[in-house]
């Protein structure tokens, strides 16, 4: 009989996932529960009531109010403790035998595989045991190997949660994304701020055609790209060579960089602020400084007596 018990508590366990008790248990906790709320608030009732409206009465009608006032009170609230104490015995011996009825009833009539006689136990089969040959003892695994399948099991389903939550989420921004595009079942182009990137452009095609053309066109740029670096490396410094040379051209060069120079310091202008101003740094620039670069181009503008004069400069 204990074992024919033993098997239908861990059948019924294993099909609810926790065992006849834990529910009774819960059952009568939350009915105890009820009861303690009740005997509060009965208890609550009473304290705020007046000693009047309970039937007390002043016993010495010669003493002072607040003297009488005192004594109904406290002939009242030592009334109310012991009715609480006996209400509340009540109440849980009540509970008590008749939860106990109810606990009996429930583990025979309710929460049990047929009659303790009839050992039906053994004869029920749960879904998750559906095409299992448990005859075969050799291949039973050990308490530890059911123990990290059990751990696989958990982890797969964390995963398997995971990625639905990923999915819905990218399922939000694909949608968001396409009512941007205007590509959704309803399109409202008017509404859609990136609607223009499926319409035809001037070649008569999408525009994302055209982009996907020009990114597939990306690597033979890059490739000539790279041919190009290499071909400026192996030029010549043609530059860097005429400094360098002292012939004629590059002395007339020379002359004419520093009376330049001189030319802008005599008009306030320091050379160092002329080539900021013509790299394109943005610096706001003076009314003097605008008129010594007038100074200067007027000064340039004979140039040619300039590089006339440089050349004799350079014979003598």
């Amino acid at each position: 009989m204990t074992t024919s018990n033993q098997m239908s508590t861990a059948l019924l366990t294993e099909h609810f996932r926790y065992t006849p008790l834990t529910l009774l248990d819960d059952i009568i906790n939350t009915v105890n529960e009820l009861v303690f709320r009740a005997v509060n608030a009965v208890e609550e009732g009473l304290n705020n009531a007046p000693p009047e409206s309970l039937g007390f009465k002043p016993t010495d009608p010669n003493a002072s109010p607040e003297s009488r006032r005192d004594a109904m009170q406290e002939a009242k609230q030592m009334e109310v403790d012991n009715g609480i104490v006996k209400l509340e015995s009540l109440l849980n011996a009540t509970v008590d035998k008749d939860f106990d009825k109810f606990e009996i009833y429930t583990l025979r009539n309710i929460l049990a595989v047929g009659h303790e006689e009839e050992q039906l136990a053994g004869w029920v089969q749960l879904e998750h045991y559906k095409n299992l040959d448990l005859s075969r003892t050799e291949s039973t695994p050990t308490p530890e190997q059911a123990q990290l399948q059990r751990r696989k099991l958990h982890e797969t389903t964390k995963l398997n949660a995971m990625l639905k939550a990923e999915e819905t989420r990218n399922a939000a921004v694909l949608e968001q994304l396409r009512s941007l595009m205007g590509t959704d079942a309803k399109p409202d182009l008017s509404n859609s701020p990136f609607a223009f990137l499926q319409q035809s452009g001037a070649s008569g095609q999408p525009l994302n055609q055209n982009v996907q053309y020009a990114l597939s066109q990306l690597p033979a740029l890059q490739l000539h790209l790279a041919q190009l670096k290499e071909s400026l490396q192996t030029l010549p410094n043609a530059r860097g060579r005429e400094e360098d040379d002292d012939s004629s051209e590059a002395k007339r060069r020379r002359y004419l960089d520093s009376q330049s120079r001189k030319a802008l310091q005599r008009r306030g202008v320091e050379p160092e602020n002329a080539a900021s101003l013509a790299a394109g740094t943005g610096r706001k620039i003076g009314r003097e400084e605008v008129e010594g670069m007038e100074a200067v181009v007027q000064a340039l503008g004979g140039a040619d007596a300039m590089r006339r004069r440089g050349s004799d400069d350079v014979e003598e």
